[in-house]
């Protein structure tokens, strides 16, 4: 049975948007109408919907925020370089 994935990429070069690399990959949980009760499919969907979402933005965020602690410590490191030990 197919399926649904997401990638979150990081683009390094806007001028090369083609050129990515995958950070990671989220497949989404299959939906198969036969597990689903009538009285509670919507319920149960929009719970599905909202756990993945949280899932997808958790990555994505904690990706955002390793890219950019990187760079503050690469902004501090050049600011503050590393001093050899007095002897």
């Amino acid at each position: 049975m197919s399926h649904l994935r997401i990638l979150i990429v990081r683009v390094a070069d806007e001028k090369q948007p083609e050129q990515t690399t995958e950070v990671h990959r989220i497949d989404l949980p299959a939906a198969d109408p036969g597990q689903l009760a009538p009285e509670t499919a919507l319920n149960q969907l929009e719970a599905t919907t909202l756990d993945t979402g949280q899932t997808v933005m958790r990555h994505l965020l904690v990706a955002q925020w390793q890219e950019l602690d990187q760079l503050l410590v690469a902004a501090h490191q050049q600011l503050f370089p590393p001093r050899g030990r007095a002897a």
